[in-house]
């Protein structure tokens, strides 16, 4: 309760009345309309097509990346939000399906005025700016209503089965526990031809001076019998090679390194385990297509 109440002291006091209430009230599972339709991180409409342009360009730099073609693709996205992440793109962009995890998910939220009339509609028009205006937008809404799938699953034990031929995250990796059973969970229900892209933020998560402060200062064992469940201290090293191991052809392309400002000690686990370019990259996209038999 106390580190819920922690992480939410940074945000705008509208929004932070909201989420105490909410914690307080001890409400789980999906999210009120009201604080997503409050929220002006979650109402921004370009977000995720920001997202998803700016990782295929970093990509397109690093490793001669080829745009991902969604056309007919069955996509699915671990952790979309409540709002279905990168699904009205994929939709939009001709997906066959679009599925998701996500346990914040509620699908009222495609019946709710002043998100469908807002949020939705704005992320059409952008949408429809960058690509063309090929549909009216209530045969876009019946699109994601018809054509999507989200289930408050975790990927060991999942209810989809597949195959997806694109998987996509974003900041997700570093909160899945029991990380390399999750990924063969994953690999299992991938396309043998599946793209994919995954941005993990290595990040405190907790909006310090400095993103690793007090993360390095004792025994990971200690952080997290401290902080709880909020992310499992996976070093992008250990991601890639469990994703490696579950039978990816896994990449790692570095995107934000962030050393400024750290001054607190390193304690030894870390520093024997882990270059200070490994311990102070804070994220970081794994992709490349998955390497199995037909």
């Amino acid at each position: 309760m106390l580190n819920k109440l922690k992480r939410v002291w940074e945000l705008p006091p509208k929004e932070t009345l909201r989420k105490v209430k909410r914690i307080l009230a001890g409400k789980g599972g999906t999210m009120d309309m009201e604080e997503i339709a409050n929220s002006p991180r979650l109402m921004r409409s370009q977000r995720f097509y920001d997202f998803f342009s700016r990782y295929e360009a970093i990509l397109a730099r690093t490793c001669n990346w080829q745009p991902m073609d969604f056309d007919g693709k069955r996509v699915l996205e671990i952790g979309c939000g409540p709002q279905m992440g990168f699904g009205p793109l994929a939709i939009w962009r001709g997906a066959e399906s679009y599925s998701a995890m996500e346990p914040e998910y509620d699908p009222i939220i495609l019946e709710t005025p002043d998100i469908v009339d807002s949020y939705f509609l704005n992320v059409y028009k952008d949408l429809s700016g960058i690509y063309g205006w090929e549909k009216p937008f209530k045969e876009f809404m019946d699109d994601l209503r018809a054509r999507t799938n989200i289930v408050p699953d975790r990927l060991i034990g999942t209810t989809l089965k597949g195959p997806f031929d694109i998987v996509l995250s974003n900041s997700c990796l570093e909160h899945i526990f029991d990380f390399g059973k999750s990924m063969k969970a994953l690999y299992d229900i991938c396309a043998p031809d599946a793209r994919y892209l995954h941005l993990a933020d290595f990040s405190n998560h907790r909006g310090t001076r400095n993103p690793f402060d007090d993360l390095y200062t004792g025994h990971p064992d200690e952080y997290l019998k401290q902080h709880k469940d909020a992310i499992n201290l996976l070093r992008p090293p250990d991601i890639l090679h469990a994703m490696k191991a579950a039978g990816f052809d896994a990449a790692l392309s570095p995107y934000a390194p962030s050393p400024e400002f750290f001054s607190g000690s390193i304690h030894c686990h870390w520093s024997d385990r882990y270059t200070e370019d490994e311990l102070f990259l804070q994220t970081a996209i794994f992709h490349n297509n998955v390497a199995k038999q037909a």
